[in-house]
């Protein structure tokens, strides 16, 4: 019985790492976001298990454009707080937004 269990324990492991083909979805991704209220240019970073995501964004107020804010989140992948990312080649998803990678 011990060694059924320590065959599909290995049989497991050699197949989650044979899905996984060694991709690093390191790296950084931006997305351009307009609506009716602002601008903003968002940049998010994946270095190991944390995520850090830098917005940039101008708030449109009578049809003109103001000063340039920013904002600063970060997250480590799986932890309650962070969100659900949907990984692919070259781009990420993040809720509705997809995010193309340049670095």
């Amino acid at each position: 019985m011990k060694k059924i269990m320590i065959k599909c324990i290995a049989l497991l492991a050699a197949a989650i790492l044979a899905g996984c083909k060694g991709e690093s979805h390191e790296g950084i991704y931006v997305a351009t976001l307009k609506s009716h209220y602002s601008v903003a240019e968002d940049t998010i970073e994946l270095k190991g298990d944390i995520i850090i995501n830098r917005v940039g964004y101008k708030r449109l107020i009578d049809g003109q454009l103001k000063n340039k804010e920013f904002s600063v989140k970060n997250w480590r992948l799986n932890s309650p707080d962070a969100p659900i990312i949907e990984l692919g080649k070259n781009q990420i998803t993040i809720g509705r937004i997809q995010y193309k990678k340049i670095k």
